[in-house]
């Protein structure tokens, strides 16, 4: 291998961070997907057959339902609107044109203009060159018949896919549970990475490799993140989401909490890269005693088995409003703890070293505050199908206002 090779694979390696195996979420069976738009389309054409304004063969109706119906609920009722308010405006523009100037080459040139126009002033988004196209094929026919039977088409194949929309669209709030159950599991296996790294003490290059992973904990952050935002759509104006609310935002909370612990790893790798390549010094560096290394090992590992215990915690919270995992984490995080007072002694202030190993405390201060806030912050639980709601029962001491007052709050 000649120099500009191994230069090019150094800096494809610097460039490329090391991937963190993440389980992907799961999606809809593509079979669903099929049988749920063929489904739609067909009672779409269905009930356009029905109605007296349509043409004998409606199949505007079924192409617009196929157009409007998405994954989420949300993106369907925005498709939606803009594909019906894309059809009327094309309509009412070559209705207004053909009325005052006929059909011509000129004409035809002026209502494409003007109904680019209006869709980009409309913000239709995708659906902007629908405003010209049902504005040339009713400025061609030039016939009120073509224009309403287009209009109510359309309105049947949307009102049939927000239809599709409201009973078929998924929620994906449990997907997005098992997602941050998946990254809290990959940061606690790289904080165990990085401890037998410690403790081994190998050359150089592992350090490396660990900042590498550390930083591509940033990419699988940002996976997790967006795969959230798909689940706060498909509660949004879904009735099955109905009370989700307050999960959603517990979710949002707990990635907020994993992606300050994804920095502080990452930290704590570049210390321990840094430390790997000083060079040998006239004094001798405590943090190269073995002791030492050891019980900077042991606490790096109980905080491994805090942070992946949190993500199953907060999976039994999610699911249940309860969990027996609390004092399981609050048993490492207390270890660890104690291991980090006597890690303080060991690393003397006195040290030239001392910048360095200061750093690396507070980095694992930082992972262990993290973790013991949010294992006292208490995850809302999702609602189940059936809500139970008990009556109230006021003790018979109160008094007649106090019993009143509280049977009131009871019914709001």
């Amino acid at each position: 291998m000649n120099g500009d090779q191994r230069l090019r694979g150094a800096a494809r390696t610097a460039v490329t961070p090391v991937r963190v195996r993440l389980k992907r979420l799961r999606t809809q069976p593509t079979t669903i997907v099929i049988a749920r738009l063929a489904v739609t389309a067909v009672l779409a054409f269905q009930f356009a057959s029905w109605l007296p304004a349509t043409s004998p063969r409606p199949v505007l109706a079924p192409l617009t339902a196929l157009l409007v119906v998405q994954v989420t609920l949300y993106q369907t009722i925005h498709h939606v609107w803009q594909r019906v308010v894309s059809v009327v405006v094309g309509v009412l523009v070559a209705a207004l044109l053909s009325s005052v100037l006929g059909f011509s080459w000129w004409s035809l040139g002026l209502a494409i203009t003007a109904a680019l126009i209006c869709g980009f002033v409309m913000r239709l988004g995708n659906y902007v060159l629908e405003v010209p196209i049902s504005a040339m094929l009713i400025l061609a026919l030039e016939t009120g018949a073509a224009a309403t039977g287009r209009i109510v088409e359309t309105l049947v194949g949307a009102l049939t896919g927000l239809i599709a929309g409201l009973l078929t669209s998924p929620i994906k709030i449990q997907a997005a549970e098992e997602a941050l159950e998946d990254l809290s599991d990959t940061m606690a296996r790289h904080l165990h990475a990085i401890a037998d790294a410690v403790e081994e003490r190998p050359e150089p290059r592992i350090f490396d490799e660990l900042l590498s992973r550390a930083r591509s904990l940033t990419w699988e952050v940002q996976r997790v993140d967006a795969e959230l935002v798909h689940a706060e759509e498909s509660v949004r104006l879904n009735p099955q989401g109905v009370g989700m609310l307050r999960s959603m935002v517990a979710l949002r909370e707990t990635l907020v909490a994993l992606e300050h612990c994804g920095v502080t790893i990452r930290g704590l790798a570049r210390c321990l890269a840094d430390h790997a390549h000083e060079p040998e010094q006239g004094h001798e560096d405590p943090l190269s005693n073995s002791d030492t290394r050891v019980l900077l090992a042991t606490t790096t590992r109980h905080l491994a088995s805090a942070l992946g215990t949190y993500g199953r915690m907060r999976r039994q919270q999610f699911t249940t409003g309860d969990t027996d995992l609390e004092d399981q984490i609050a048993s490492h995080l207390d270890t660890a703890r104690e291991d980090r007072v006597k890690l303080t002694g060991m690393l003397r202030a006195d040290s030239p070293d001392w910048p360095l190993h200061g750093e690396l405390l507070v980095h694992l201060d930082r992972l262990r505050s993290e973790l013991e806030s949010g294992r006292r912050t208490r995850a809302a639980r999702r609602p189940s199908r059936r809500l139970r709601i008990p009556k109230p029962s006021p003790p018979a001491t109160l008094s007649p206002i106090r019993r009143r007052t509280d049977l009131r709050r009871a019914r709001s």
